[in-house]
């Protein structure tokens, strides 16, 4: 039994300033968490946040594939109490904290992200941003599948739309060439 994650959203940015957003450490993580990246194939990075209820506050990461400007997947590894599940939720019961307090769930998933240039009617270029996380097995998994399904689409991906919102895209697209070029 397995369950994964998968959103398609059209962006009005470009591949090079989504692209951005997703591989520098600085925007990534003012749209999602602190981290390490670098878009190198086989790069072991982590993102970190200050621990919660039920989790020590890091998620290990590899790059597995890389397609600079169109596709990056990393490996997506953590390992938290059903505590941290409640969190998430916002789920805030003696009862329940006390029902999943010793039960540990082991994440070992993909996230990948595949951008392809857009051109709608108006002619501007946007992006259509596939985001997929994978590897939800078993029936603890896929409850909290559920749970980050719900945070990708209500907090996360609007983030991401927020702070592209406020990037210069003539200074983002100098940055990505130069990216892309030493990657």
């Amino acid at each position: 039994m397995e369950r994964n994650i998968r959103i398609e959203r059209i962006l009005p940015y470009s591949c090079e300033q989504v692209w951005h957003a997703l591989t520098d450490q600085r925007i990534l993580a003012s749209w999602f968490m602190p981290n390490d990246i670098k878009p190198e194939l086989h790069y072991e990075f982590t993102f970190h946040m200050k621990p919660q209820r039920g989790w020590d506050g890091m998620t290990y990461c590899e790059v597995i594939e890389l397609e600079p400007l169109h596709r990056l997947a990393y490996s997506y590894h953590g390992r938290a109490s059903g505590e941290k599940t409640l969190a998430c939720a916002r789920i805030d019961s003696p009862y329940a904290n006390a029902a999943v307090k010793n039960v540990f769930t082991e994440l070992d998933t993909v996230l990948r992200f595949t951008l392809t240039p857009e051109r709608l009617c108006d002619g501007v270029e946007k992006t259509r941003l596939v985001l997929e996380h994978t590897g939800f097995k078993g029936l603890k998994l896929m409850l909290v599948s559920i749970v980050m399904e719900s945070g990708w689409r209500r907090r996360v991906l609007r983030r991401l739309s927020e702070v592209l919102d406020s990037l210069d895209p003539a200074a983002t697209t100098e940055e990505t060439i130069t990216v892309g070029q030493t990657a």
